[in-house]
């Protein structure tokens, strides 16, 4: 394929870290100085070839969160699952520290929304490291609530200066009415102008978010969804 006949541009960096921080994820850090092309916000996303697109063009790629950008030395931070076993599993096993990569213009897809009073954060792991770089660009006199779940224990891990800001909650089986009932239990009272941020599997997050717009009592204006993986939930 040449270069004329591409829809977008490739970038490149190298990855200067690579930690296993959890039964199913792993840390990367990647520099790129195509980083500096871009006005980063928190919320971007980033297109990974799993494969060197020069030497095959029908490379596939996987989206993934940015968890953190610093622009003076241009490394970004990425929090990547293994729970589905595909190639973006794979590929992420396999990847070492020096391994050159590839990807397209990292691009945002939800806002960050500064006009409210309180916020609440409700996701997988698959989003938490999402949630943790939203938690981070609110401003301190926000107030944010939290609501993070997980099937198992050890599949929680913290953010980058290793604290554990938001809540998080052990669900045998994900069942989906124990997350709502959890989540009904653990929304603060006498909240006014609220902003739900639900990320996750995508059945997960429809459900959720029905819930909650369908609930007046919790007074909340406005509702981000992002879905991030497909996995059985009951």
């Amino acid at each position: 394929m040449s270069n004329q006949a591409r829809t977008f541009e490739i970038f490149s960096g190298i990855i200067l870290q690579k930690n296993k921080i959890a039964e199913h994820t792993y840390h990367i850090k990647i520099q790129s100085m195509d980083f500096s092309r871009i006005h980063y916000i928190p919320g971007f996303f980033i297109d990974i070839f799993l494969s060197n697109p020069y030497y095959n063009p029908l490379s596939e790629v996987r989206r993934y969160s940015f968890w953190n950008y610093e622009p003076v030395y241009h490394v970004a931070d990425f929090a990547i699952n293994t729970f589905s076993n595909g190639k973006g599993a794979q590929w992420v096993q396999t990847v070492q520290e020096g391994d050159t990569i590839f990807f397209k213009e990292p691009s945002g897809e939800i806002s960050m929304n500064d006009t409210a009073d309180h916020y609440f954060l409700i996701g997988d792991i698959i989003a938490l490291s999402h949630l943790y770089e939203i938690n981070r660009a609110l401003s301190v006199s926000k107030q944010v609530s939290s609501f993070i779940f997980a099937e198992h224990q050890e599949d929680i891990f913290p953010d980058l200066d290793h604290s554990f800001p938001l809540e998080t909650h052990i669900i045998e089986s994900l069942n989906l009415q124990k997350i709502i009932e959890l989540i009904s239990l653990n929304f603060p009272e006498h909240k006014t102008n609220t902003i739900a941020y639900i990320l996750g599997d995508s059945k997960t997050v429809s459900y959720i978010y029905n819930y909650l717009k369908d609930n007046p009592m919790y007074n909340i204006s406005t509702i981000y969804i992002k879905s991030f993986w497909n996995k059985t939930i009951i």
